[in-house]
Formats: C-alpha cells, structure tokens, sequence
C-alpha cells in the first residue's frame, strides 16, 4: 500500500517512519508509524450472513465475492494511515465518498475529527491515491466498499446510534484516563451497561407489541361482556 499511495497517508497526511529523512524532516510533527486499515474489516471474510446484509444493503450481488477469502486483504480494501485516523474510520467518525474515480474526505463526527492528524483536513477535500512509486501497478480503493462503509455511518448518526456509541466511547476514555473514577460511573461506563439498556428496551417492546396485538381481543370481550349484561 506505501508503494501504491507513497509514505504521506492521503487521509490525515501522516508521514510513515520509513520515510526518506528529508521528507521526515519537511514536517517532523507529523511522522508516526502508518497502520493498514481494511475499508471493510477483516473479520467479515468470515461471516456469510454478514457478506449476504451487506451485500443486500448495497444492492449488489457481486459484493460477496469481494468480501471472501483473499479477496478482504486485497489492496482494494485497505489503505493506510495514522492510528487514531484509522480508529475514526472504523468506528463511522469519518468516511470517504467516491464517484468516477474521485474520492473525497467526509467528516461524520466533526468534534472527534477535530483532533489528530485529520484535523488539519476539511470535510470534502479530494483525497489522492495511487501517487507512490508503484501506483499505476496496484488496485485502489474500492469505490464501492467506500460509499458502503459511509452510507453505514450515515445512518447510524442518522438514527442517533452513532451519537450514543460516541458517547460511550467518550466516557470509557475518560474512565482509562482516571477523569472518573467512583464505582457508580464505573458501573455506567461498562460495556454490560449499553448491552442491559438494550435488552431492557427491547422487552419494554415487546410488551408494547403484545399488548397492541392483545387489544383488540380486549375489547372485544369487555363490549361482549357489557351486552350480555
């Protein structure tokens, strides 16, 4: 990927370590260690059920077999950048749009992409691949597996699911960092807490849903019972 797209990361400019040291050097703040971040994770190559939700959300049925096999780790989904640029991605904070061979940079959260390297790009600044030595040679991101991965993180800001996960998220930080520190917060903080808010709402539907189907049964009976008196 570093020979596809260079040692710049396109998203958030970082500068990989093994860079030459007059490019370290042009702007030494930005220098870490570039990660591989998979468009769509890894871990999916492994779910068919998975491929097959995300395949429909897409409306394609050649998605499957991009998704499969040695198909995840090719350089059409992945492309590198810092570590913190890469956790924003992954949990929708960012995204990339693309369209006839362009992409541009989409900034989901804009609180969480005002810090690190990303912060010094805009929401909507086109974003560069394939300029690095070996960048007429191997495959670019797939526009496709972008525009999947931002229309996901869309919706979950969309439907307020994002702005709870951040908020989650935000409070485990502050939790690791020793800003809270009193058991009852703790309590809060921890992941079985969102997981018991979950499940109590969904009983809590559930029983909606039972009584709404029971109703008219309800009622039925109380008039009968009412005429026959």
């Amino acid at each position: 990927i570093l020979a596809r797209d260079g040692v710049i990361s396109p998203i958030g400019q970082a500068i990989d370590d093994s860079a030459p040291l007059d490019i370290q050097q042009s702007n030494p703040t930005k220098v870490t260690h570039l990660q591989a971040a998979h468009i769509i994770p890894f871990t999916v190559s492994r779910y068919r059920t998975m491929q097959r939700l995300l395949s429909m959300f897409a409306g394609s049925s050649n998605l499957q077999s991009k998704l499969r096999g040695v198909s995840i780790n090719s350089p059409s989904n992945i492309f590198c950048t810092d570590c913190y640029t890469h956790l924003l991605f992954d949990e929708f904070a960012i995204g990339i749009e693309t369209a006839n061979g362009r992409y541009w940079l989409r900034k989901l959260d804009l609180g969480r992409a005002a810090v690190g390297f990303i912060r010094d790009s805009a929401d909507g600044d086109e974003i560069c691949f394939a300029i690095g030595p070996e960048g007429n040679h191997i495959a670019v991101p797939d526009g496709e597996l972008l525009n999947i991965h931002l229309a996901i993180g869309r919706v979950l800001r969309a439907s307020g699911a994002g702005e709870i996960i951040s908020r989650i998220l935000k409070d485990e930080d502050d939790y690791n960092e020793g800003i809270v520190r009193d058991a009852s917060s703790a309590a809060r903080i921890s992941a079985f807490a969102p997981k018991l808010k979950l499940n109590r709402l969904q009983d809590e539907n559930s029983e909606t849903e039972k009584l709404q189907q029971r109703g008219p049964e309800i009622l039925r009976v109380t008039t009968n019972s009412q005429i026959g008196s």
